[in-house]
């Protein structure tokens, strides 16, 4: 696949890491453009390293975490679970598919930020091409 043909994410547009986060976990190959100037490097950084780097907000990592993960269903089905005042039969359901929710979400959504890191990284005049190819 050639550079024009890859998804471009730019670094000056609102919600470039969110975009970046989510093809990752996809493992989605895309052309990072630094245009915001960042001074991110994919090849040394993982996207926590990134994100810190680039100055993101609460909300950012806000909506990284909720675009990565389902944790946040998952709190939000042990929350209802507790609340709901039906009989207690739908309570061991939701309580237990919530926290399936939350660990798996929220394992996945730290992995997907701190560790996994795409094999294929090429450093070009026009970004960096990252794939998992």
């Amino acid at each position: 696949m050639g550079l024009m043909e890859l998804p471009t994410i730019r670094t000056s547009q609102p919600g470039w890491f969110e975009r970046l986060a989510k093809a990752y976990r996809d493992r989605q190959p895309v052309l990072l453009v630094d245009d915001g100037r960042v001074g991110i490097d994919p090849k040394s950084q993982s996207l926590v390293s990134m994100g810190i780097k680039a100055g993101l907000s609460v909300a950012d990592w806000t909506a990284v975490g909720v675009a990565v993960g389902v944790s946040a269903a998952g709190m939000i089905m042990v929350g209802l679970a507790f609340l709901d005042p039906e009989p207690t039969s739908k309570l061991g359901l939701l309580v237990g598919g919530g926290a399936a929710c939350v660990l798996t979400g929220g394992m996945t959504a730290v992995a997907v930020l701190t560790r996994r890191r795409p094999p294929t990284i090429e450093a070009g005049p026009a970004g960096f091409k990252i794939s998992w190819e």
